[in-house]
């Protein structure tokens, strides 16, 4: 009798074993992945791109997944976006706002696995961690002796677009926070610019302001978009009394050869470019480009592949097949830290 209960619980427990395990995806034979470069590629490029199916193969395999990798490039950020909706693409390097709008209009079929990074601000480490609290941040951008430098030492995989004013009017802000700008005329860059006029725009919006293009009514929240090509030559259309203030990419502000002729000018002897403005806000978080993949990925596969990416540009031909997007190195992401560009997503697509 014992002997006969004991096999009855062995039976039970590979029963359970067996339910448990197939709460775990099935993970595909054969990892597909795709490109959507946005430069042309040559034949050279493409062997590069295809280089990197061995190279994480071996990173995969030496995570425990005999896996192949298939490496193609799309037709368009939409095809992508579409296989991967359907499930016949695994793996799509998207930018944020694609992430979004898959995120959005197809929830459940995508999550976000690396994003792509970039130096940090000086103005952006605190005790020698990155901070990503705005009123920190433009705090240190204001402050003495910050010089708009970066550091390797620290990534970050999002930047900002920040307002900027003149030190004379900078009270102005501080007194009435962004509302002192209705009425005011910004220097912008085209509607098609992220930091130059998009997320200004939704900025605006979410303070009860808007961007116009003839005389603004100042009641009516109305702000003149004046654009000036160049993020720089915004800068120096307001260090030069063209413009109230402007929207640009932070820090704009950092030595460069725009501003030269600005620095030599006996009038403005002993000024810096830093010194005359001060940052009055930040957008939310511009992040950087994302590799994502289709939700139905097991959380194994998922680390490995992520594990992959990281080892695999640390390497000179890594390096060399991703600078198809200029990537430079990846951190892992997670889905909560595009909240905001699903939010700028609904603002433009209502």
């Amino acid at each position: 009798m014992k002997k006969i209960f004991l096999l009855f619980l062995i039976a039970l427990f590979a029963v359970s074993m067996v339910a448990c395990g197939s709460d775990e995806p099935e993970d595909p034979a054969t990892l597909i992945i795709q490109f959507v470069p946005s430069t042309s590629v040559d034949s050279a490029l493409l062997t590069k791109v295809k280089s990197l199916e061995d190279m994480l193969e071996a990173e995969l395999l030496a995570k425990g997944y005999d896996i192949n990798v298939n490496i193609s490039i799309g037709t368009s950020y939409a095809s992508v976006i579409e296989a991967m909706a359907s499930g016949q693409v695994h793996v799509g390097f998207l930018t944020a706002q694609q992430y979004a709008f898959i995120t959005t209009e197809y929830p459940g079929k995508a999550e976000v696995l690396l994003t792509s990074v970039r130096n940090a601000y000086n103005a952006q480490i605190v005790d020698g961690a990155i901070t990503n609290d705005p009123a920190v941040i433009i705090a240190n951008a204001n402050g003495t002796g910050y010089n708009a430098s970066t550091t390797s030492a620290h990534k970050v995989s999002s930047y900002y677009s920040m307002l900027l004013v003149r030190n004379a009017d900078y009270a102005q802000y501080q007194t009435g926070g962004l509302a002192a700008l209705a009425g005011k005329n910004v220097g912008t860059q085209s509607q098609t610019s992220g930091s130059g006029y998009v997320y200004p725009s939704f900025l605006l919006q979410e303070n009860g302001l808007k961007f116009v293009t003839g005389t603004p009514n100042a009641a009516a929240g109305e702000v003149k978009s004046t654009v000036i090509g160049g993020h720089q030559n915004s800068v120096l259309a307001l260090l030069n009394n063209e413009v109230d203030a402007v929207f640009t990419f932070f820090d704009a502000r950092a030595p460069h050869s725009t501003y030269t002729a600005w620095l030599e000018n006996p009038a403005n002897a002993g000024k810096t470019v830093i010194g005359e403005t001060k940052v009055v806000a930040l957008t939310t978080g511009i992040y950087n480009d994302t590799i994502s993949t289709v939700s139905s990925l097991s959380d194994g596969l998922r680390d490995a592949l992520a594990d992959a990416f990281i080892t695999v540009i640390a390497t000179t031909p890594g390096a060399e097949a991703l600078a198809i997007y200029n990537h430079t190195g990846y951190l892992k992401a997670n889905d909560a830290d595009y909240d905001g560009e699903r939010a700028l997503y609904k603002f433009l697509n209502p």
